[in-house]
């Protein structure tokens, strides 16, 4: 009976992971988490399986299909399109003198010209992919950079500065607090920096409990040329120093690390000021957005060409075709350029962009976990750590 049971359960496992797996690509639940900030939606989280399957197909939330450009670009194709078929499909019966003097109907002229055509738009359409295809992987690893060299490092020399100070040095709220507001307020300013929110810079780190007003009297009395979100590190490196002078900081080797971290955060911020600052050479983003235009101009062009000429002699098959071409490639070709011009760009704010305040929030619980972790350690490890202590007040 046992037996019987189990064989049971094994056969209606596989059949409970594939309804699992179809739920999970094609359910109707959102296919991505957003949460509301300030009044507008950012990006927190996706779901792979449901942009793998067909359901893709009925998404737009947070994808460049929102983008009102593209479908600017994508009228303007059509549009060139239309006027290139309307006009080869009226001027079908025109003769023309083509060649050494022979008279062909230019529907003739233009149907033997199709492979040509044909071959010209390929070429422009392989080496726009290409160079699409190098600008992309450029774009897509300079906002992985940001993303794990530069708010991950941030995160980074926070949380261990936290963790070694809370550990090694001090327990004291204010200092432990002053470290975690300082280092999010780092991170903070960056998202200010890039949205244009620094002529309400009090309003919006008093929003947040980041600093209080007398922190940010002294931070604006730095000048405005400076960068905020990285100079503020030096106020990481005082503490330290304060800590050192004090004698709490006991070794010169500790005094070190601690330092280190300090420094670890300043490059973490300057690495993404770096890359924020300074973009793909505009030259190269020139020239590879002159391409695209180029090559959806003339695509638009032969195959409205192509339209003509078909629908004239009721090729429907060929009309489908490259009607479908005129829509499909260039929408692809705008999409990865407005995708790449948001990559260089991830704290700008939209949907899509570094969502801050889950940052923040998530750096904040960080650092506080580390704190109660330390506090609350095993009782072995705490009799241990108490019978340390009292020697080493003996000795003092």
């Amino acid at each position: 009976m046992a037996s019987a049971r189990s064989q049971t359960a094994s056969e209606q496992s596989p059949l409970a992971e594939t309804l699992a797996a179809f739920k999970e690509g094609y359910g109707i639940e959102s296919h991505a988490e957003f949460k509301n900030n300030h009044g507008q939606d950012n990006l927190i989280d996706y779901n792979p399986m449901k942009l793998s399957t067909f359901r893709v197909c009925c998404l737009s939330k947070g994808t460049v299909l929102r983008d009102p450009v593209l479908l600017v670009e994508q009228l303007i194709i059509t549009s060139i399109f239309g006027i290139a078929a309307f006009t080869v499909y009226e001027g079908f019966k025109m003769k023309g003198a083509v060649g050494k003097g022979d008279d062909i109907a230019l529907g003739k002229w233009l149907d033997e010209q199709e492979p040509k055509m044909r071959a010209f738009a390929m070429i422009m359409t392989g080496l726009a992919a290409f160079l699409l295809s190098f600008y992309t992987s450029i774009c897509v690893a300079r906002w992985w950079t940001m993303r794990a060299g530069g708010v991950g490092g941030i995160k980074a020399a926070t949380l261990d500065l936290e963790w070694m100070l809370c550990q090694n040095v001090t327990q004291d709220e204010e200092v432990l607090s002053a470290v975690r507001r300082y280092g999010r307020t780092s991170l903070m300013l960056i998202f200010l920096w890039r949205q244009q929110k620094l002529d309400n810079l009090r309003e919006e780190l008093l929003q947040r409990e980041l600093l209080t007003d007398h922190e940010i009297d002294q931070l604006l009395k730095w000048s405005p040329n400076h960068c905020y979100h990285e100079t503020i590190w030096a106020w990481q490196g005082q503490i330290i120093a304060v800590l050192y002078k004090e004698g709490k900081i006991k070794s010169d080797e500790l005094f070190r690390i601690l330092l280190k971290l300090c420094t670890d955060g300043r490059q973490a911020v300057q690495l993404v000021h770096t890359h924020l600052a300074v973009r793909v050479p505009m030259q190269y983003v020139h020239v590879l957005g002159l391409l695209v235009k180029m090559h959806n101009f003339v695509a638009a062009l032969i195959m409205g060409i192509i339209f003509g000429i078909a629908l004239r002699e009721r090729r429907i098959i060929i009309c489908i075709q490259t009607f479908a071409r005129t829509l499909i490639l260039p929408f692809l070709f705008n999409a990865i350029l407005l995708i790449n011009a948001s990559l260089q760009d991830p704290f700008g704010g939209e949907d899509s962009d570094f969502p801050d305040f889950a940052y923040q929030a998530g750096l904040d619980k960080d650092c506080k976990g580390f704190v109660s972790a330390t506090r609350a350690v095993p009782d072995w490890v705490a009799e241990r750590s108490e019978k340390v202590n009292e020697k080493a007040n003996e000795k003092v």
